[in-house]
């Protein structure tokens, strides 16, 4: 996909949680899963399940620098910022959601967490998480022809 993968994330959210500087920057926590991989495997095959992880990691890239997403799991990909603003965080979250629609397929669920101290970075994870599968319970209730089997 050409992104970070979760060793690279595990390795940043431990850089930011230990550090000891006093300097408290925002951190912005959003996950990421992709709606209906598994469908495209089943229906379409693995290659056409890989183009669309590819494609997925791309509209993230018209929003965040590469550096900043990592692929956290088979269709989940989360991006964690410092030092940004809430209401930037949430432009961020709503171009993410237009960028899905210039590729064919890729429709995600979203989940997001902003604090004002960086060191609060697993709590955020743990809060945009739980925000990101109530967004994916909404998805698959307005299509239930797309639930995982």
């Amino acid at each position: 996909t050409g992104v970070m993968n979760r060793n690279e994330m595990n390795n940043l959210i431990d850089k930011i949680y230990n550090l000891t500087d006093d300097n408290p920057n925002s951190v912005g926590v959003i996950f990421v899963d992709l709606n209906g991989l598994k469908t495209v495997n089943d229906e379409c095959g693995h290659v056409a399940g890989d183009i669309l992880l590819k494609n997925a990691a791309a509209a993230l890239e018209e929003v965040f620098l590469p550096s900043d997403i990592y692929r956290a799991g088979g269709d989940e990909f989360t991006i964690i910022v410092t030092g940004i603003s809430e209401s930037e965080l949430l432009k961020k979250v709503e171009a993410v959601r237009e960028a899905a629609e210039h590729y064919e397929n890729v429709s995600f669920a979203i989940g997001y967490c902003y604090d004002e101290n960086k060191h609060n970075v697993k709590e955020a994870l743990r809060i945009a998480d739980e925000r990101m599968y109530e967004d994916k319970k909404k998805y698959y209730e307005m299509h239930p022809e797309k639930k995982k089997r």
